[in-house]
């Protein structure tokens, strides 16, 4: 019920045939086919689950995109790896016909690896011991245009860039920061100054969209650095470009600091002051964006209006959410949901009910309210747990980076106030295959723990709603 930057860039620079060669060299369990669908063209073909992936039209496939989009024809020679044997299989199939086939992990070979040390980064904030994949700072196109990630186009290859250009890899997700080169190069810890529009604008001719990011350092990248970076990039929307392709919006969040910060760059968060003028800046920026370009361009996270103690603009201003897993929206769903959910509650229950509802320091002032409204059912009690991160302190204060052992510490003290279910979001348990907690306390371990009935649900009220009352 109510996400950090992860700065990227590829672990070395190949070109796009060393890239291929070496995905034959080190062809893991990542193109294993996991699932061929029952009478497709590759169940048809004789394609086996367990298969590994080779090639398709004699060329190795980096990865789930290089598979769909040598797979669009009608006639496709998949190679595989079966048990140490060599097979060539002709799939025959209609024009952009899905062959029917799953893989254990989108990218066939290794996940670019970032090598910037940005003054922000969240993953040099964490402390040692904690699961290795939370150190993995990956800047991988493919990763952005498969998932939303954010990434820089520090370290891409020409090849990997021409790539994009050829497979029209859109839209992307660009950490922007700054336009600026000099300050953009200090703020990634780059040797040097790192340009990025150039690169944003030869995207954009050659018809790619992008969705951009600013990360708003106090200090760094704010006040008129801000101001000029919002305005070069709306340079660069379609609507002044009169094409296809540009920078569609740019998301601003603020940055995000933890207790673990040190021999790192000396940062300031953002205070309640500073974000009321932001929001009155931005204010003024969407009002001279919508008059000039049909959009509002240029969003802030919801953090800001919080922070400011601003009503949100309303869910139409968002044009369709494109920044949400930047943060961008989710409060004013939460609020929508929330409003509709009220209208269809029952009057009372029966037998009666009663939970607490977990979320982070930031959310619960949303939370609280939806609990307010539960609690208006005869029958119902609803409890909020407000969780302070211990772990990492500083200001981050998001449900999604709250440790098993701060909850528990938390609920354990709350008694039989605690009612006979407990309700997560789902966005606290961060492994999507195994029910586990960032500091990897399992939720079997976790229920344990407080001795109740735990619910994981989604992020909006109607969901917790649902946990509650059935």
């Amino acid at each position: 019920m109510m996400s950090s930057e992860s700065q990227l860039v590829p672990s070395r620079s190949l070109t796009m045939a060393d890239e291929r060669v070496v995905t034959q060299r080190r062809r893991s369990d990542r193109a294993v086919i996991e699932k061929v669908e029952h009478q497709s063209a590759a169940d048809r073909a004789g394609i086996l689950v367990g298969d590994i992936l080779l090639s398709l039209n004699g060329t190795p496939a980096l990865d789930i995109v290089d598979y769909h989009f040598y797979t669009a024809g009608e006639n496709v020679i998949i190679e595989v790896d079966r048990a140490g044997e060599h097979l060539s299989f002709l799939v025959t199939k209609e024009y952009d016909e899905n062959i029917g086939i799953e893989f254990a992990d989108d990218l066939f070979d290794r996940v670019h690896i970032c090598k910037n040390k940005c003054v922000f980064c969240f993953l040099y904030q964490q402390p040692k011991g904690l699961r290795p994949s939370l150190y993995i700072k990956d800047d991988d196109y493919r990763l952005s245009f498969l998932h939303g990630n954010y990434l820089t186009l520090t370290n891409m290859s020409e090849e990997s860039f021409q790539r994009v250009i050829d497979q029209r890899l859109s839209p992307l997700f660009v950490s922007v920061h700054v336009t600026d080169p000099g300050v953009r190069g200090a703020m990634l810890g780059r040797k040097g100054p790192e340009p990025i529009l150039p690169r944003l604008r030869m995207l954009a001719e050659s018809k790619i969209q992008i969705h951009g990011q600013i990360v708003l350092c106090p200090g760094y990248n704010d006040g008129e650095l801000l101001k000029q970076s919002v305005y070069d990039l709306a340079n660069l929307h379609p609507e002044r470009l009169g094409g296809f392709g540009g920078v569609l919006s740019v998301a601003i969040v603020p940055v995000g600091l933890t207790q673990f910060r040190d021999r790192l760059a000396a940062l300031t968060t953002v205070s309640n002051e500073y974000a009321k003028q932001l929001v009155k800046d931005a204010e003024h920026w969407r009002d001279e964006f919508k008059a000039e370009l049909g959009t509002n361009f240029a969003f802030l996270s919801d953090e800001f209006y919080l922070s400011a103690g601003q009503e949100l603009p309303t869910a139409r201003s968002y044009e369709g959410f494109p920044q949400l897993e930047d943060g961008v929206g989710l409060v004013r769903q939460f609020i929508d949901d929330h409003l509709k959910l009220a209208k269809r509650l029952p009057k009372a229950v029966n037998p009666a009910r009663s939970a607490t509802f977990v979320t982070g320091e930031l959310a619960a002032p949303l939370v609280n309210a939806l609990a307010a409204t539960l609690n208006k059912i005869d029958g119902v009690r609803v409890n909020v747990a407000s969780i302070y991160n211990n772990f990492f302190k500083g200001n981050i204060n998001v449900a999604g980076l709250l440790t098993g052992e701060d909850i528990v510490d938390h609920l354990t003290k709350m008694g039989d106030k605690l009612g006979q279910k407990v309700i997560l979001p789902s966005i606290m348990l961060r492994d999507p295959d195994r029910d586990i907690f960032l500091d990897d306390m399992s939720l079997a371990d976790f229920e344990r723990a407080i001795d109740r009935q735990v619910y994981v649900v989604d992020r909006m009220p109607s969901a917790a709603a649902k946990a509650l009352l059935t």
